[in-house]
């Protein structure tokens, strides 16, 4: 099975790739932006690579001809001004449409897209995006089913709550909690009575892998997966617990940002369908998860000991 990852140098990215190459998936196609990262990160492994600042990296997706695609790509902000705005539907609408033309002159029988929690603002099932980003990822929709009609291909659709872990580039609550450790001014958080569903880069990895194993089993032509540990925890909670492993207060102003009317207020993953047809649940509690962030190892077995010597061995 050849498969297409978009987004391997990412948050999720750089976590998954060497896992699935722990696990023996090791015929994979890289489309990154940046080839020179991504050769530092997973050069050496014999790995196909293709960046999009290539002329004709639509024509080498096409000649590629994989079997499925698992498109991790994105651009996150919250942010509205005019750049962000250019930037989120150029990465998240137009490169995927670009992405989906090509894919539809190959082989390529599942199409894994990546959505998020925040298109659901208000829990119901309904689309109601709560900011540009997750507006952009429901604008997808679609265009994914347009070209779905014409492939022939089916379509996951894997809706991502509240992660955290290592390689985050984009900074959420518990990133602002650990921060606020060190702060020394007091760091504004809502009252904190938000209820979320955290869940640990480690076993998103576990999800996609296990994902990728159960695609023969999964023959309807689409599907929607909710990725969380199905357990809520209010923003008070967690930083509870971050004290308590942490040993010490955090320096927070606690009802220093008011509610907005984009704040989501309750959202826990519904996970039976993960366990019906692919048996998997995640492993890493809340409690582990803050405690690989304390001991800044940041990563657990069984992904611990492979990705050391993975990331070793590139260095």
């Amino acid at each position: 099975m050849r498969i297409l990852i978009t987004g391997a140098t990412g948050f999720v990215g750089k976590t998954l790739i060497p896992y699935l190459f722990s696990k023996g998936v090791n015929d994979l196609v890289l489309l990154v932006r940046n080839l020179d990262k991504a050769k530092t990160l997973f050069g050496n492994e014999s790995v196909e690579m293709i960046t999009t600042q290539s002329s004709d990296w639509m024509e080498q997706v096409k000649n590629a001809n994989p079997d499925v695609t698992l498109h991790l790509a994105a651009f996150f902000t919250g942010r509205h001004d005019y750049e962000n705005a250019n930037k989120l539907v150029e990465a998240n609408i137009s490169f995927t449409t670009f992405l989906l033309e090509e894919l539809s002159n190959t082989q390529c029988q599942h199409f894994i897209n990546i959505g998020t929690f925040s298109e659901f603002r208000y829990g119901d099932g309904e689309y109601h995006p709560n900011n540009l980003y997750s507006a952009t990822k429901t604008a997808e929709r679609p265009i994914i089913r347009y070209y779905q009609s014409i492939s022939k291909w089916n379509w996951i659709n894997v809706v991502v709550y509240s992660p955290y872990g290592r390689y985050n580039a984009y900074k959420k609550v518990i990133d602002y909690m650990i921060d606020s450790f060190s702060a020394s001014e007091p760091v504004d958080f809502t009252r904190g009575e938000q209820i979320l569903d955290f869940i640990h880069v480690d076993d998103m990895a576990d999800f996609f892998y296990t994902l990728l194993q159960k695609l023969p089993e999964l023959k309807d032509s689409f599907y929607q997966f909710h990725l969380g540990t199905g357990k809520g925890y209010s923003i008070r909670e967690v930083a509870s617990k971050m004290e308590e492993i942490w040993g010490k207060k955090m320096n927070a102003n606690w009802g220093g940002r008011v509610y907005s009317e984009q704040d989501i207020m309750h959202a826990v993953a519904p996970i039976e369908q993960n366990i019906r047809l692919l048996g998997w649940k995640s492993k890493i509690s809340l409690t582990q998860g803050i405690e690989i962030l304390k001991k800044g190892t940041q990563i657990t077995p069984p992904i611990l000991e492979y990705v050391k010597l993975f990331y070793l061995c590139a260095a």
